[in-house]
């Protein structure tokens, strides 16, 4: 079976719920909840990839104390190939503190390791193993940034596609980073949400101009709305689903479910974009009926029973 290869950073998710409103300086909230999980964009998608039937590997780095054991034990637990992860001494993994609400959530991130992982860990020898290379929170990942298209490039050389999940810009310069357009151009598929894509967009929702800056398509998450993807090659003509209706307890991860679902359906399935879009928008939906990202992370069997709730009205008009 085709392999996936992930690329990014790792850190822990210590998770809230039950807030009743954002933190307030000078305050005391009380939350009903709390979880320590598996965090990071990148691990929950290698996690949601595995639990669907994906071989996955991993390559990132690690702190060497209990948050970083912690997160390694979750990847093998759930069938990730953590070969490739190194563990630097004398630092911390990185950490998010998650509040979550009904419809969204607030995340606080220390980064460290993830701000030095450069990729070099990714060789001809490691791509040779893999058909598929996939990177998540793009702006977090500054040192990483300068290498991506270079690695990209290569992945490409090596007959594996690619995928890239920007997350959000912290410091708002979406299309002003001057690596993130040679690295879209050696993009196959790219999955912004729908905020972050209005931001790509200069707040103009020029879908068009997106999907031409990539090689394939770009896969648009709109949580409650739905999704949408637009195809390099019919750039006029987005494929939209509707959301699956469930109840929301923890947005944390969906979009990362969201791609692990696409990239399964696609690299391992080999389906077409509307089959693969109608599978990870069921995958986003059952992510957000738990505390987690990667808790209870559905095999693809049972992401096969959701889409039978999934009202099959696709159609091909810019929403």
């Amino acid at each position: 079976m085709r392999r996936i290869l992930v690329a990014g950073e790792l850190n822990a998710d210590l998770v809230m719920t039950g807030l009743p409103s954002l933190p307030v300086l000078g305050r005391e909230l009380t939350g009903t909840g709390f979880q320590i999980a598996l965090g990071s964009s990148s691990a929950i998608a290698a996690a949601r990839m595995a639990a669907l039937g994906t071989p996955v590997g991993f390559v990132g780095l690690l702190g060497d104390e209990p948050l970083g054991q912690f997160v390694d034990r979750e990847l093998q637990r759930v069938g990730v190939d953590t070969t490739h992860i190194q563990v630097v001494p004398g630092r911390t993994t990185d950490v998010t503190i998650a509040l979550t609400y009904a419809t969204d959530r607030a995340l606080l991130t220390y980064c460290d390791l993830m701000t030095r992982f450069d990729g070099a860990a990714i060789t001809p020898g490691l791509l040779a193993e893999y058909a598929h290379l996939h990177v998540s929170s793009y702006f977090l990942q500054t040192s990483l940034q300068p290498h991506l298209p270079r690695l990209f490039r290569l992945a490409h050389e090596m007959n594996l596609s690619t995928s890239l999940d920007p997350g959000w810009d912290p410091h708002e310069r979406w299309m002003d980073n001057p690596h993130l357009k040679p690295t879209l151009a050696e993009t196959d598929f790219f999955f912004p949400n729908e905020s972050e894509a209005t931001a790509l967009c200069g707040g103009t929702w020029d879908l068009a101009a997106l999907a031409g800056q990539v090689r394939r398509a770009v896969a648009i998450k709109r949580g409650g709305q739905g999704a949408l993807v637009v195809s390099a090659s019919a750039p006029h003509d987005p494929i939209v689903v509707p959301a699956i209706p469930v109840e929301v307890v923890d947005t944390t991860g969906a979009g990362d479910a969201f791609d692990a679902g696409f990239l399964y359906a696609t690299v391992i399935l080999q389906r077409g974009l509307l089959d693969a879009l109608r599978f990870a928008a069921a995958c986003g939906a059952q992510a957000v009926t738990q505390v987690g990202g990667a808790t209870n992370a559905p095999d693809a069997a049972l992401i096969e029973t959701w889409l039978g709730r999934f009202p099959d009205n696709a159609n091909e008009h810019q929403p």
